[in-house]
């Protein structure tokens, strides 16, 4: 591509950097996908993709893919479309060594979770990263860079005990993911080339046109990148088949699940549920499923692990 455009700007020096340069990106959804056209599209030499996923319908108004792509795995159709190295897999403490080419990491999930295993991987080899998050009409967009700025964990030092808010929950507009992903880009962009950034969280929200940017102070106690402590290189979520065949998945912290809640947000889906005091039943298609008080998931009727584990993610942020 003719990236002369770009020189007035950032020079052809530059650009020769930006052609030189490895960027992984964390998920293929909404977010990852538009982060991978963006990379693609700012001459990024390399962009590596890790994603679990397979392209669905309902990916169509949010997400760069086409109705062909139905069916495909994620990582497959942007190796195809944009020549990414493509990886299937799930990211865990067992599969971050498939971030060790990456000069910058882009944040492309919908879950706290990987977030953290990401941090603490981050943090732990010194390799910068951007936290990029969206939800109904708004997002949040922080620049990571360890050593100088505060890092996820300072943000958010523990996982949440009550499920957070996701998009198949709370529903996303489809110009938001793009926007993030844009600003995301154009701070990778900063870093690779080596400019300064802030240590501040970038908000905004397209309902109001409200852009904020907030400082973020790094936490004199922040286990990862002042004590060290990359826990979240430890601690997985559990998946275990039971006996039935269904397949049951415990989160790596104790979570407490606020019942009343999640029935609200199951019927504005309209979902029907059976509530009691140690656990909601719901079903979701062909699957049945079970959510207990301390987070822990029981899913009936789900092929693999990695089904059980979209579901998780959908309805408790994971």
């Amino acid at each position: 591509m003719d990236f002369s455009r770009h020189f007035p700007i950032i020079g052809i020096e530059g650009q020769r950097k930006l052609s030189e340069s490895t960027v992984a990106v964390v998920g293929a959804g909404a977010l990852g996908s538009w982060e991978v056209y963006f990379l693609h599209k700012l001459g990024v030499g390399k962009i590596i993709v890790i994603d679990r996923d397979f392209v669905d319908e309902s990916d169509l108004p949010r997400t760069v893919y086409t109705a062909e792509d139905i069916g495909k795995p994620k990582v497959e159709v942007l190796k195809g479309r944009f020549g990414v190295i493509g990886h299937f897999e799930d990211l865990n403490p067992g599969t971050v060594s498939l971030l060790d080419e990456a000069d910058l990491i882009i944040d492309g999930t919908d879950n706290i979770y990987t977030r953290q295993v990401i941090n603490d991987y981050a943090v732990k080899n010194g390799k910068p990263w951007i936290y990029v998050g969206v939800l109904a009409t708004y997002g949040n967009v922080m620049p990571i860079i360890p050593g100088k700025t505060a890092c996820f964990r300072c943000l958010m030092p523990r996982l949440p005990e009550r499920p957070s808010p996701t998009c198949a929950i709370a529903g996303i507009m489809s110009y938001v993911p793009p926007l993030a992903a844009s600003m995301a880009v154009g701070l990778a962009a900063r870093i690779l080339l080596g400019e300064e950034v802030g240590s501040e969280l970038i908000f905004f929200d397209t309902k109001t046109l409200d852009f904020e940017k907030v400082e973020v102070p790094r936490r004199e106690d922040c286990p990862a990148c002042v004590r060290r402590e990359f826990t979240f290189l430890e601690k997985r979520i559990k998946v275990e088949t039971l006996c039935d065949g269904s397949i049951q998945i415990t989160p790596p912290e104790k979570m407490d699940i606020d019942f009343e809640e999640l029935g609200k947000q199951l019927e504005k889906l309209g979902i029907e549920y059976i509530s009691t005091s140690q656990f909601i039943q719901f079903e979701d298609d062909i699957y049945e499923i079970l959510i207990f008080k301390g987070g822990r998931m029981v899913v009936r009727g789900a092929e693999d692990e990695r089904e059980a584990k979209s579901l998780f993610a959908r309805y408790l942020g994971g």
